[in-house]
């Protein structure tokens, strides 16, 4: 559950600011005056996007975006749905894999900051310029959300 909350807060709201940043980049790029009735609307409809709940049924969440400080930084917050993604296929690897699979993930981790880092993980056995990841990520975010249902349909208290 834990796990699963994790994947949630971290690869689906991160990307849903993500969009949410790059829209409010887009529009003043092109010139839109970022008001705060502008992004509130913005943010309301991207939220009803990700959430099925419109804003009407939760007025309070138009605002969120001005409690966020990652709005104000250069745009980097799918930076950590992209991490996560990449690092639960590669903890993946490393626990079910293959020896050749943990030999490449202490390669890594001796890499260290020796080459540009898609260049350092891609040598773990994660490249990060195809999807392969990203699938293998949300496949094994299913299986687990699929476990716990079954789990709490069993009544098993967690």
């Amino acid at each position: 559950n834990h796990w699963l909350d994790s994947f949630r807060g971290t690869v689906f709201r991160q990307s849903q600011f993500a969009e949410f940043e790059q829209k409010i980049h887009e529009a003043d790029a092109a010139g839109e005056v970022l008001t705060s009735e502008y992004l509130n609307s913005l943010y309301g409809e991207i939220n009803e996007k990700y959430y099925n709940l419109a804003v009407k049924e939760n007025p309070e969440i138009q605002y969120e975006w001005a409690r966020i400080p990652h709005f104000y930084y250069n745009f980097y917050v799918f930076q950590y749905a992209t991490g996560f993604a990449a690092a639960t296929f590669l903890a993946e690897k490393v626990v079910h894999g293959s020896t050749e699979d943990r030999q490449k993930y202490l390669e890594y981790l001796k890499a260290g900051s020796s080459a540009y880092p898609l260049e350092v993980i891609a040598k773990a056995g994660v490249d990060m310029e195809y999807t392969d990841y990203l699938d293998a990520a949300f496949e094994l975010f299913e299986n687990r959300l699929s476990e716990l249902e079954k789990l709490v349909e069993k009544g098993v208290h967690l």
